[in-house]
């Protein structure tokens, strides 16, 4: 239990908490049992964080508490006006039980000052948040395979639209028969709009691949800082956060290693720079080619010059067919660059959807388990994956 001393903020936010929670006592009335209390799953919108209940009522106020057991984490108990409640976080959500019998007003009296009571938190633990998160005391969601789902999902549609190449040309045999002409005309007209209707749906899709995929990307980056056990120092995590996207990228996969990984990394800049940026922020270029100066007497000209040759062929919509193919095959080796050779083992804990953890510990473990080579990280994974498994299924 936290212990505050005189000027201590937490003494202040003690007393706040204490008159916020008036008519709150800790612990159960005599003779109580609390497995004959009922309720129910509290509104999630009231207790979006219930982590945050057990601070409050057992770190802050001392409120008697119990955990971990049959698939409840933690169990507050509290007497209001010789009510007994018990607050608990169980597999399906934060719950409050009460005898059935309880007055309503009693119950919405208990719900909203617990519920007005945690904002008193929000102050001293944003703070603490903050320096926690900057010395990387902090743990990622692994979401990897729900941003690849999304990008193959993208991917998908694009090479579905682009797939089919519909013949314009017709083998239509001269005549003179001008209904046959018009005919043979809407005919063509037809297919054209449908070949340009496919164009815009490959393009639409395309597009929204790319965008998937970077996000895909920086978050694949984020993971592998930590597994691959180098240590954090105090202040690099945030640091890193810092830098932009290629920068984490370099740092993580060491592009510079040779010329044809600078290479690769180059042109994911280009495909960044020529269809992901400009599409996610208004069609505005980072270099300006997307706007065109007024040269007199000549006409419009792109704002970036001679940097406009090294942009990506453009047709009528700014992804055609032969530039989704190679932006594929250009993240495809990405990918395997990132999953193969000295990022091999580290990608292990990746692929198996393992949250890493920035703390000094933790990356040390990793650090050791890729020492051992693939028969430990296989071991680390299996015992993390447990680890995960017993704490999702509020098991001890």
């Amino acid at each position: 239990m936290l212990k505050p001393h005189d000027n201590d903020p937490l003494a202040t936010l003690r007393r706040r908490m204490a008159k916020s929670l008036k008519g709150f006592e800790s612990g159960l009335p005599e003779g109580c049992d609390p497995w004959k209390l009922r309720g129910g799953r509290a509104d999630p919108k009231l207790f979006p964080v219930p982590e945050l209940v057990l601070f409050a009522l057992r770190d802050v106020m001392g409120f008697t508490w119990s955990g971990p057991g049959e698939k409840v984490r933690w169990s507050i108990y509290a007497t209001v006006e010789g009510e007994p409640f018990v607050f608990e976080l169980r597999k399906f959500g934060f719950a409050i039980d009460h005898r059935s019998d309880v007055p309503s007003a009693l119950l919405k009296r208990v719900v909203g000052q617990l519920s007005s009571s945690l904002r008193l938190l929000e102050p001293i633990l944003s703070h603490f948040a903050k320096v926690q998160i900057a010395d990387g005391n902090l743990t990622l969601e692994n979401r990897l395979a729900e941003f690849d789902n999304r990008y193959r999902y993208f991917r998908d549609l694009a090479d579905s639209a682009f797939g089919t190449k519909p013949n314009l040309t017709s083998d239509i045999a001269p005549t003179t028969d001008s209904s046959k002409e018009t005919e043979d005309f809407s005919d063509l007209t037809a297919r054209m709009n449908r070949a340009l209707a496919r164009e815009q749906e490959g393009f639409f899709a395309s597009a929204a691949m790319v965008d998937a995929y970077f996000s895909k990307l920086e978050h694949r980056v984020l993971l592998l800082r930590a597994f691959i056990g180098r240590p954090l120092a105090s202040g690099d995590f945030e640091a890193f956060l810092q830098k932009t996207w290629d920068e984490r990228l370099r740092d993580v996969a060491n592009f510079e290693a040779d010329p044809a990984r600078g290479h690769l990394l180059g042109r994911l800049r280009d495909v960044k720079a020529a269809i992901r940026n400009p599409l996610a922020h208004g069609g505005v270029e980072n270099d300006g080619g997307a706007f065109y100066f007024h040269m007199p007497r000549i006409g419009a000209i792109p704002a970036n010059l001679s940097r406009y040759r090294g942009r990506l062929r453009m047709s009528f919509f700014p992804i055609a067919d032969t530039n989704h193919t190679e932006i594929c095959a250009l993240f495809d080796e990405v990918d395997e660059l990132l999953e193969q050779g000295p990022l091999e083992l580290p990608n292990e804990f990746v692929r198996w959807g393992i949250d890493p953890q920035f703390d000094s510990g933790s990356i040390e473990r990793y650090a050791q388990a890729l020492s051992g080579g693939a028969e430990t990280v296989d071991a680390l994974v299996a015992t993390l994956s447990r680890e995960w498994e017993r704490h999702a299924n509020y098991e001890h």
